[in-house]
């Protein structure tokens, strides 16, 4: 049984969005010595005090910052939860739960949606984009069904693949894009538009990090934006590249030898849910769109 209750995580998230107890005792209709009897409750759990009284004012603690992400988002879900289980009287719907790399190319991935929606026409789908680790902590909390990434958790079995080739890429006005044969450690000395790893538990480089001035983002399309705005270079999907959308604002770069990244997205299911028809039917669709267009990007 868990020691600490939604109620508390609750408590705490307000005490903080607050700014004090007696603050969060107004928003929660609850007197302040229950707020603080709840608090220290759960500092005495976690082994650290949580919040520092400055005057009237309660200040989030290192500690406490560190779990505060973590906390919304265990909160958040709950709340989901109880909406869908009290709106969904009448019918119990079904839904796909599904985490996607932001590298895996998006038009061969609406396709499939919409293909699997006429095979289902009452699926409800809740559609995660992802960066590095971030899907295989999806997978492993059991917050979806599929995965489709480079990184999958351990006991996990890698379904179908599809290899991404990434270019170095920039605007036509970058000073390194009229240069031919361009050595990966001219790179070095200009900016790199970095996309983070989302995962909340771990971070992982992508080994592409070679410049030492960055911009981080959380997405490609955040990154092809930076760099059409001249910000830094960018290592881009192709399937980005040939948009008709960015022609003139976006271009690979010439490296030597024509050098290029690939990344191979995996695609995975949770052994529990391996049986479900809708997720059968999605394996089904992603083996057979990518069989088709091997190299679609």
């Amino acid at each position: 049984m868990h020691k600490i209750s939604l109620e508390q995580w609750r408590t705490f998230i307000t005490v903080y969005d607050c700014g004090g107890f007696a603050q969060a005792g107004d928003a929660l209709y609850k007197t302040q010595s229950t707020i603080s009897h709840s608090i220290k409750k759960l500092e005495k759990i976690v082994g650290s005090p949580l919040f520092e009284l400055v005057g009237r004012k309660a200040v989030i603690t290192p500690f406490g910052e560190s779990l505060l992400s973590a906390a919304r988002q265990l909160v958040t879900q709950a709340d989901n939860l109880e909406h869908d289980a009290i709106s969904q009287k009448s019918e119990v719907g079904h839904t796909l739960n599904i985490a996607v790399d932001t590298l895996f190319p998006r038009l061969l991935l609406t396709d499939i949606l919409h293909q699997l929606t006429d095979c289902f026409p009452n699926l409800n789908i809740q559609l995660y984009e992802t960066v590095l680790s971030r899907c295989a902590e999806l997978l492993e909390d059991g917050t979806v069904d599929v995965g489709v990434a480079s990184l999958i958790p351990k006991g996990y079995i890698g379904h179908w693949n599809n290899p991404v080739e990434l270019f170095a890429a920039a605007h036509p006005q970058h000073p390194l894009f009229a240069r031919d044969n361009i050595q990966l450690s001219e790179l070095e000395n200009y900016r790199q538009i970095v996309i983070r790893d989302g995962g909340l538990r771990t971070n992982v480089n992508s080994g592409w990090l070679g410049s030492r001035n960055r911009l981080t983002v959380s997405s490609v399309a955040e990154a092809v934006t930076c760099v059409k705005q001249q910000l830094g270079f960018a290592w881009l999907p192709s399937w980005m590249l040939d948009r008709s959308e960015n022609a003139g604002e976006l271009a690979p770069l010439k490296l030597i030898h024509g050098m290029k990244r690939t990344v191979v997205l995996q695609a995975t299911i949770r052994q529990s849910s391996i049986d479900d028809p809708v997720i059968q039917q999605l394996s089904k669709l992603f083996d057979r769109y990518l069989k088709q267009i091997p190299q679609q990007q």
